[in-house]
């Protein structure tokens, strides 16, 4: 994945909420352009999903970008319950 993917998908204009896959098959919801964000090295994204909770991840074990999310669906825990 390169991050001019995830800038392009992030930055559109009517954002429309995505999905962020990583190489374990997790799927995290994006629903909010200022959820996601990543390091100056643009290695790195992070990503801010509710109650305080973020994540770190190397772009690198980013998928792919699913989307746009359905008004009302179910979003998969990406910690699977735990």
């Amino acid at each position: 994945m390169k991050i001019e993917e995830l800038k392009k998908i992030k930055d559109q204009r009517r954002f429309q909420a995505f999905r962020i896959r990583s190489t374990d098959g997790k799927e995290i919801e994006i629903k909010h352009p200022d959820a996601v964000a990543w390091d100056v090295d643009e290695k790195r994204i992070v990503l801010a999903i509710s109650k305080g909770e973020h994540y770190w991840l190397d772009i690198q074990l980013v998928t792919a970008l699913v989307g746009p999310v359905p008004a009302g669906s179910i979003t998969p825990d990406p910690n699977d319950g735990e």
